[in-house]
């Protein structure tokens, strides 16, 4: 949201339609004090400015939704890009490992993206459902990470044999098994926001949000048991610093 902050400010703030009266007002000011004061550039001075400076409130005031939304949108646009492209090289490991569970996940996954997004870019909705979408994204990279880390756990198993292998192909089955319930909070929070945004209710907006943070945690909190029992003498370091 940050860089989308800065976009709305230069696209108000500093827009020719503001900058030229503004600069054209300073440079005559400063010819009429360097020749003495001519009344006639002091003039054009104060118009240029207060002008420039009139249309940049005048503008904030009419247009902050609009270049808002339109920022926002070209963010989310690139992010999009980025995103499926990735997907798009996770979609191909994962059909090397044969596994139909992780391939129908992501698609699934994908799908329920997809959705959300087209609820969220409903006109006049995209700026107050901003920070629900943040937080949305973050429990669907949570999901997507899990199916890396399945991925990485087949690789490898495929270079052991043995109780070795078998043991990380047990961890493998319980990454896999941590994801149906993920993805079926995904589900219900596409089907919650869809619903919120049909009935335009801000303070379920504000309670999705923080049911969005408790799901996040538990992501996480998944993810790092998931890591301990991937790499266990670090989660041993780990419990002797604290």
């Amino acid at each position: 949201m940050d860089s989308v902050k800065r976009t709305v400010l230069s696209k108000l703030f500093m827009a020719p339609s503001v900058m030229i009266p503004i600069l054209g007002g300073a440079l005559a000011g400063c010819l009429s004090w360097g020749l003495g004061g001519i009344p006639a550039l002091t003039t054009v001075a104060a118009i240029g400015v207060v002008g420039g400076l009139g249309w940049m409130v005048a503008r904030t005031f009419l247009n902050v939704n609009e270049v808002t939304e339109a920022a926002l949108a070209a963010q989310l646009e690139q992010r999009a890009r980025v995103e499926n492209a990735e997907l798009d090289r996770l979609a191909a490991q994962l059909r090397s490992d044969r596994d139909h569970r992780t391939q129908d996940c992501l698609t699934l996954l994908r799908s329920l993206r997809a959705e959300f997004e087209e609820v969220a870019q409903q006109p006049g909705f995209a700026i107050r459902s901003a920070q629900v979408r943040e937080q949305v994204g973050h429990v669907f990279e949570a999901a997507t990470d899990q199916l890396r880390n399945s991925f990485r756990l087949w690789e490898r198993a495929e270079s052991l044999s043995g109780e070795t292998r078998d043991r990380v192909l047990a961890e493998r089955e319980a990454e896999i098994a941590e994801l149906p319930p993920t993805v079926e909070r995904i589900q219900k929070i596409v089907e919650q926001f869809r619903s919120l945004v049909r009935t335009e209710n801000q303070v379920g907006l504000a309670e999705m949000q923080a049911e969005l943070e408790a799901n996040l945690r538990v992501a996480q909190r998944t993810e790092e048991r998931m890591r301990e029992i991937e790499n266990p003498s670090a989660a041993h370091e780990a419990f002797i610093r604290e």
